[in-house]
């Protein structure tokens, strides 16, 4: 099956492992040829995470199903090249491609196999058939080279680490073989890639010595002298063969293709011990606990990081083979997406305090709950929740205002610091809950407009109670004065036309904020629709503070 096909050796995966991209190796190729980025994405990869990722369970599951006979010989062989059984692997192997003989994993494994018994030739034909197959496969000529240089041949050596390196610039094991060929001839050796390049170029069209220009002997197994360079050039034009190992078999997706506590994957993301789950659904549990739900694992590194990269191979498996139910997958998914993205209904209300119209109110989030509505907020990309103060009787207030995410900064530990604007004032309708936090169904609130007589008599009291409001604060010490500003910011200018936002002047929410209030006396001067009733409360608490 091409889809559980390396993207390093294009066999089939032995040992599948899923690296922070998203993309899924055989431990082997991701060992040998991950060096910094990755090969299909190009996505940076710190060496560290490739040494210490776990087999991905899931699709060392797949491929058994698919394939049992393929997997346990290529299993058994590995075990016994891990234990320098290498006669035993080698039978392993032949067997393996009498059935199989066109299959590079196999060869590439039998060569390793002779030349651990020192059968170097036919290490090396296994691996010139392994090269012309995969002639973009930069580990098989990296494996040519080192093959050649134990022959002792260390100019056809270098031309394999040349075009290694040529096909894979971050191949530093490549490098460090030709830094060792070019120091031991006591040429320069530069450091930039593209002038080590270059170097082994001109190296390498230099007239051969006489040991060196002479071919192999008869019998030897075919390597690669400097003037046959042009056949190696011809043969890297051969079209890559289809594996046989990739033949699937049938497999049902309710036993294999489900998340654990779901239905089929939405998103499947794979944490660094091996573990499959849907996106939405490890984050939920990194919410209330960072280890693995399966096997207990830290994943605070994985949560600190917050990478999560789709695994590939899953997704374009399930793509490929149930369509249908991927499908129907996604419609549920979107649908819910729909539904969260209602602002007037089950609209997620945030229990902590008061927020007013236009003014900042920074948040800091911990709680599993607000993190899982936080980030929901900023998937339907409404960036907005209603804010309410709590209420002992109904859980939270009557009255609140919405709330817009203007930037949200994630700490390591899952917390978060979330910067958001007042915006429209709401009045509950009923309420409700979703996945622990509190809904209401809203309406929003908007002021009354007045005309003629009363309009005139609306702006006399405004700028009175606004005259009275700049009295007020330039009576304050600096001290004072400094700490206002520093937490809820300046006074707001008078504006020109005080009907001109919905929700009235903004010096009023301002001053509102500032004063040492009641909170329910607050809550019922923010429910108001009439500005002047609001100037009215704000008048009697100013006369009462220039008083006292």
């Amino acid at each position: 099956m091409d889809l559980l096909g390396c993207p390093i050796c294009r066999c089939l995966m032995c040992e599948p492992v899923t690296v922070s991209c998203g993309h899924s190796f055989c431990r082997r190729c991701a060992a040998i040829s991950l060096q910094s980025q990755c090969p299909v994405c190009k996505d940076k990869l710190k060496p560290r995470d490739i040494r210490n990722v776990k087999n991905n369970v899931l699709l060392c599951r797949i491929i058994e199903k698919c394939c049992p006979e393929e997997t346990e010989l290529k299993l058994c062989l590995l075990e016994r090249l891990k234990a320098c059984n290498y006669s035993q692997a080698l039978r392993i192997a032949d067997d393996g491609l009498e059935i199989a003989s066109h299959d590079v994993g196999l060869k590439v494994l039998r060569a390793e196999a002779s030349a651990g018994l020192q059968r170097l030739p036919d290490a090396l034909q296994d691996l010139d058939d392994v090269c012309r197959l995969h002639p973009t496969w930069s580990e098989g000529f990296f494996r040519k080279g080192n093959i050649l240089a134990d022959m002792g041949r260390q100019r056809e050596a270098l031309v394999q680490y040349h075009r290694c390196l040529q096909l894979q610039t971050d191949f530093f094991l490549a490098k460090d073989q030709i830094k060792n060929i070019l120091e031991a001839e006591g040429a320069r050796v530069p450091e930039e890639v593209p002038q080590l390049l270059q170097v082994v170029s001109e190296h390498i069209h230099r007239p051969c010595a006489a040991s060196c220009s002479v071919g192999p002997a008869s019998g030897d197994a075919p390597g690669l002298c400097p003037d046959e360079e042009q056949d190696e050039v011809r043969c890297l034009a051969f079209p890559a063969c289809v594996c046989s190992l990739s033949r699937g078999l049938p497999f049902r997706a309710s036993h294999t293709l489900p998340a654990p506590g779901c239905t089929l994957f939405h998103e499947p993301v794979t944490t660094p011990c091996g573990h499959t789950f849907c996106k939405n659904c490890i984050e939920r549990s990194l919410d209330h606990n960072l280890r693995c739900p399966l096997c207990k694992q830290s994943l605070h590194e994985y949560l600190k990081n917050r990478k999560y990269s789709l695994t590939a191979a899953l997704q374009d498996t399930m793509s490929r083979l149930f369509p249908r139910q991927l499908e129907d997958r996604k419609r549920v998914h979107e649908a819910e997406i729909v539904e969260l993205s209602d602002l007037t209904r089950d609209v997620p209300i945030f229990v902590c305090t008061l927020a007013f119209p236009g003014l900042p109110c920074p948040l800091h989030v911990f709680e599993p709950r607000y993190r899982l509505m936080m980030r929901r907020c900023m998937e339907t990309g409404t960036r907005r929740f209603g804010m309410c103060t709590y209420e002992s009787s109904e859980g939270f207030a009557d009255c609140g205002c919405i709330l817009e995410i203007l930037g949200l900064d994630p700490l390591p530990d899952g917390r978060s610091y979330v910067d958001t604007v007042g915006g429209s004032r709401f009045r509950v309708l009923s309420r409700g809950k979703r996945d622990g936090y509190h809904t209401a169904d809203i309406e929003y609130l908007e002021d009354q407009k007045v005309e003629g007589a009363d309009l005139q008599v609306l702006q006399s009291l405004h700028d009175s109670v606004f005259q009275q409001t700049q009295d007020w604060y330039r009576g304050l010490g600096v001290p004072e004065q400094t700490q206002i500003r520093r937490q809820y910011g300046p006074m707001p200018e008078r504006e020109h036309d005080i009907q001109a936002s919905s929700d009235g002047p903004a010096w009023c929410w301002w001053l509102l904020s500032v004063l040492q209030l009641d909170p329910t006396y607050k809550t019922n001067v923010l429910s108001l629709t009439s500005l002047k009733d609001r100037l009215g409360h704000l008048r009697i608490v100013l006369d009462y503070l220039s008083q006292t």
